[in-house]
């Protein structure tokens, strides 16, 4: 369970709304383990990412090397470009840790995401990225399924939370990301339960995720890929 969450922090509900906030929206995949976003908020002309890094354990100073940052609905070509930010700590500046459990919190504000977006990813423009959300979930729901689905690991209920992802999976059928599948087939597979694990793998492999590379490795780490075919 905490390799999972090790790879994707999932916790708070948020409303979705255009004009609105989203209070710390789910992310699939991000840099830092104990990076996360406080708030996402959403106008006619900008959207306002706001970012907290915990050093939860002694993490080497952190820098954004280029402020060609831009956000972008998930698998949409445009680019929405940063236009300000707020004690963002772009190269050559950094922020170093000096204390367990500093908190460090930035802003950045790009242009306005579409109306009705969904999820988005906020990226670096250079050719080997370091900095990077990806998956960062506006909609309700989604953050509803996720957040109960994470809660359940918490408290040990493995049940509950094959439920919830299992729930997502089937909520929303163009989400890009391989997150409910993973964490499925990882629950199904802990439990012994490999020809259901094999039914959702079979369903995996016939899906495209921008994420597969990665999850597939890491499903190879936890030796989930060598009880498959």
């Amino acid at each position: 369970m905490k390799r999972i969450a090790s790879l994707i922090s999932l916790i708070a509900l948020g409303i979705v709304g255009y004009g609105q906030q989203v209070n710390n929206p789910s992310i699939s995949i991000k840099p830092i383990a104990s990076l996360s976003i406080t708030k996402v908020v959403t106008t006619d002309s900008t959207t306002s990412v706001s970012i907290k890094i915990v050093n939860s354990k002694q993490l080497p100073p952190f820098t954004l090397r280029t402020r060609d940052l831009y956000i972008r609905p998930v698998s949409d070509p445009k680019n929405l470009k940063l236009i300000r930010s707020v004690n963002a700590p772009f190269a050559p500046a950094t922020h170093v840790f000096t204390t367990l459990n500093e908190v460090f919190e930035f802003t950045l504000v790009f242009q306005a995401l579409p109306k009705g977006t969904k999820y988005f990813d906020l990226m670096e423009n250079m050719p080997k990225r370091e900095f990077y959300i990806q998956g960062i979930v506006l909609d309700a729901k989604l953050n509803e399924i996720i957040a109960r689905g994470f809660d359940c690991f918490a408290r040990a209920d493995g049940n509950g939370a094959l439920k919830a992802f299992i729930e997502m999976a089937n909520t929303d059928l163009y989400f890009e990301y391989g997150l409910a599948y993973f964490n499925i087939i990882y629950l199904l597979t802990a439990g012994n339960r490999i020809d259901e694990a094999q039914v959702w793998y079979d369903k995996w492999k016939d899906r495209f995720f921008y994420d597969k590379a990665l999850l597939e490795k890491e499903m190879t780490r936890l030796g989930i890929k060598q009880k498959l075919k």
